[in-house]
């Protein structure tokens, strides 16, 4: 593997505490705020919804920029918008600061998935994304249940800020150790910027990321508002449930190096058949089991290990369809599928709203699983199509 796609890391581990710090700390800043936790779930939805944008339109609209230099603006984007998210007095100025930093994570997840895939060559494709989220994954792991415990502690805006200090670090490596890359993309280099954007309206692409909304929506509908179940069904303590977020984290970054593994051994669809039915299973599991605790602690693990095993399987897959339909668009597909978990992020954080409302909150892990069964039907729709279309072509 290219030492360079190690590098991204670094810059992933940023994003992935600004992505997931405020689920284990929901509880906190609701108090701080004098707000009730649905409300505290725009923070999430705000930064989901600026990667969600970022990641396919910005793609495309710096297609024919060095990646070097976009991921350097990305990384200062994100920076700026953490720090200024940690000094916000108010919930709605939290959420514009918020989305800014969510439009530099969308745009530099999309570009290094893309370049990290291109670089690794054929058949270790899903290996590659793994490792560019395996930051992510140390920061589930480590990061956020340090930050959320901590946060619980003293307060959440310290550990606000120091995701803009992690961001600057990334930013720095990026800088220093990351040749000056011009475009490492086969082919990338005659794709205009119309082009890209038409590539956006490609039904196929758009249709294959739909499957990664509403897979990962199903997962996040049950995970955004995971302390509040945990302290106020489950009946634990608002410092235990630091140590639940790093049984997920953990079981996060095992997932990932798994879903690679998957993936390059089972295939896109396959993989992304069977960690998607994982996800659906553990969802139902957590409504049913919501008041039993060591029983939560082996779901809790288990929804880190299928949602990350999907991240690779899902990223690859996308870029597979986007090579036999789109050659030219590998790097707007990789927007897309980011936009597309991050719209599933935003959505899972919507829904779960919504289900607290209007059902109670013992219902999310229920919500949950609906989403992920329309996500694996959808799913097997578009594989059975596709191979419906290869049997009347040959």
């Amino acid at each position: 593997m290219p030492f360079v796609i190690y590098i991204f890391t670094i810059s992933a581990f940023a994003l992935g505490l600004a992505e997931f710090i405020p689920i284990g700390l929901t509880d906190v800043i609701a108090r701080d705020l004098h707000l009730s936790v649905e409300h505290v779930g725009a923070t999430v939805t705000a930064y989901a919804l600026g990667a969600t944008f970022s990641a396919p339109v910005l793609t495309a609209l710096t297609a024919g920029w060095a990646r070097k230099r976009v991921m350097i603006l990305t990384m200062i984007i994100f920076s700026v918008g953490s720090v200024l998210a940690a000094l916000a007095p108010s919930l709605e100025l939290m959420i514009v600061a918020r989305f800014v930093a969510g439009l530099g994570h969308g745009l530099f997840l999309a570009v290094a998935s893309s370049t990290a895939a291109a670089l690794a060559g054929p058949g270790k494709a899903g290996r590659a994304v793994a490792v560019v989220f395996g930051g992510f994954t140390l920061a589930m792991a480590f990061g956020v249940p340090a930050g959320t415990w901590l946060g619980g502690l003293m307060n959440w805006r310290p550990m606000m800020a120091l995701i803009g200090v992690f961001g600057v670090f990334g930013l720095l490596g990026v800088i220093g150790l990351i040749p000056g890359m011009k475009d490492p993309l086969p082919g990338n280099t005659s794709v205009t910027v119309k082009g890209s954007l038409s590539a956006l309206l490609n039904p196929v692409l758009l249709g294959a990321a739909l499957v990664t909304v509403l897979s990962y929506a199903g997962s996040f509908t049950a995970y955004t508002y995971i302390a509040p179940l945990l302290t106020s069904l489950t009946g634990l303590s608002v410092a235990s449930v630091g140590i639940f977020m790093f049984i997920y984290g953990i079981a996060a970054a095992v997932g990932n190096v798994l879903g690679g593994k998957l993936t390059d051994v089972l295939g896109v669809n396959r993989a992304s058949v069977l960690l998607i039915g994982g996800i659906i299973v553990v969802t139902l599991g957590m409504w049913i089991f919501v008041r039993h605790p060591l029983m939560m602690g082996v779901l809790v693990a288990l929804l880190g290990m299928f949602t990350f095993a999907a991240v690779p399987a899902l990223q690859a897959r996308l870029i597979h369809v986007a090579h036999d339909k789109a050659p030219h668009a590998q790097g707007i597909a990789a927007g897309l599928n980011i936009a597309g978990f991050n719209s599933g992020i935003a959505l899972g954080s919507v829904s779960g709203s919504l289900t607290i409302v209007h059902a109670g909150l013992i219902y999310t892990g229920l919500a949950g699983a609906v989403l992920s069964i329309l996500g694996l039907i959808l799913l097997f729709v578009q594989t059975r199509t596709k191979r419906q279309t290869t049997v009347q072509t040959n």
